[in-house]
């Protein structure tokens, strides 16, 4: 017995440094993004050039405090394995008693409790699992960072492609108010078509303005996401969203993927694990709250004695019941929020996939037909105008036409590579629609 207690008190010494804690995390996130995690990569250089996609995600992995925070629940969960064989102080009571004629007795007892022994084999399992957990839940984190990341990115790039077709625009309005004007200063053209015109000007100029704000909104969403502040939040980001692939994406098995794959699933089975084996250990704890064992040493005047001592601790008034049901709650709720994973995964899935199809047709709908009908269009106006059968009215609506076309090819081209990236996550085990 005393071996075996020796044996606890080193395992309960040795802690799990923070490294060796994410190891493991670090590993299985590289096999997941299929390339090397750089956790601490310098960002000095990165942001001193023009940013791009990956540029980015290295600095949101390298400089995060939320993701830090995130990645310290791996040390709480490090120091519950390491403390849970724990068998508390050694306790060691004393006592003098006198009696007549100078008698006296000394009593001296050390006991260890040595409980921890007894429910080793559930306070081990679970707090394995509890680290599982923790490792699952970090891991997510991270991929779910690079995710948040790379939409970021992407919604910033649009809106800065946004602002030239604003721009596109708000200067085909305003010709069209500054034609309409002379035409009334010459007394050609009605109150009401001025007033038209000069309406469809300030709403384009208000639409410019927003674009404008949109891309510094932009950035400072992804400010956030890269831990930046001060002279860092410098940087620029010159590029362009991807071209739309020439057919739709194959998704029908990625529901089944997602579950497979899925970080928040694996963290729930685990946290269920653990909960389970702590109700274990506390239903031991309702029967023997105390069991020690030691040595008891007595001096009476007559010599001294020596022998074992133990102590039982009887559950007579208490027997845990405020803490049996709190394990039995947190079982409970350990396995409710795993169901409610399953089912929300499971849909966010097929939502990801119809908005990812959908985006992709809409945006190939936009660029092989109308796209080209409004090009025609204004191809055709200026053949029109130059033979001096349509007026410049004409030619102005058509590229105010064209360019809302490509308004709205460019926003179905953001939502469609944003899209790809909720699925890419949902493949590398994170869902982000929750």
């Amino acid at each position: 017995m005393i071996r075996a207690v020796l044996c606890v008190a080193v395992a309960v010494g040795c802690v799990p440094s923070q490294t060796e804690l994410r190891r493991p995390v670090e590993s299985d996130v590289a096999r997941r993004l299929g390339g090397e995690v750089a956790l601490d990569a310098r960002i000095a250089p990165l942001l001193a050039k023009p940013l791009d996609r990956d540029s980015a995600v290295r600095i949101a992995l390298a400089n995060s405090s939320r993701l830090r925070a995130e990645l310290t629940a791996l040390g709480v969960a490090g120091g519950e394995l390491a403390s849970a064989l724990g068998l508390g102080p050694l306790n060691i009571d004393a006592s003098v008693r006198f009696g007549s004629g100078g008698a006296y007795e000394f009593e001296v007892e050390a006991i260890q409790n040595v409980l921890g022994l007894v429910t080793a084999p559930r306070a081990r399992t679970g707090a394995r699992a509890n680290l599982e957990a923790a490792r699952a839940r970090a891991s997510a984190a991270i991929l779910e960072l690079v995710a948040r990341v790379e939409i970021a990115f992407t919604d910033l790039i649009a809106a800065q492609q946004e602002i030239e077709l604003r721009r596109t625009a708000f200067d085909a309005a305003d010709a069209a108010a500054l034609v309409r004007e002379r035409m009334h200063a010459a007394g050609n053209t009605s109150d009401l078509a001025l007033a038209r015109d000069r309406d469809a000007r300030e709403q384009a100029r208000v639409d410019l303005a927003r674009s404008e704000a949109d891309v510094e909104v932009a950035r400072e969403r992804l400010n956030a996401l890269l831990g930046l502040s001060g002279d860092q939040t410098k940087w620029t980001a010159a590029a362009a969203l991807a071209e739309l692939p020439g057919t739709a994406p194959q998704l029908d098995d990625l529901e089944q993927a997602a579950v497979a794959a899925s970080l928040e699933l694996a963290a729930g089975r685990a946290s269920i694990e653990g909960a389970a084996n702590h109700l274990g250990a506390e239903r031991v704890r309702a029967w023997l709250p105390e069991f020690g064992i030691g040595a008891a040493v007595v001096e009476h005047g007559a010599g001294i004695e020596v022998g074992p001592a133990v102590r039982l601790g009887i559950p007579l008034f208490d027997q845990r019941g405020a803490e049996r049901a709190k394990a039995t709650a947190a079982l409970a709720r350990a396995e409710h929020e795993l169901s409610a994973t399953a089912i929300e995964l499971r849909a966010g899935a097929r939502a990801a996939r119809i908005m990812a199809l959908t985006a992709h047709q809409e945006a190939r709908h936009l660029r092989e037909i109308i796209l080209p009908l409004r090009q025609q269009i204004v191809d055709q106006t200026l053949l029109h105008y130059n033979a001096m059968d349509a007026d410049p009215f004409e030619l102005i609506v058509a590229r105010r036409q064209l360019a809302e076309a490509g308004h709205q090819y460019l926003d179905a081209l953001r939502r469609y590579w944003n899209s790809i990236s909720e699925v890419t996550a949902l493949r590398r085990g994170v869902m982000l629609s929750h």
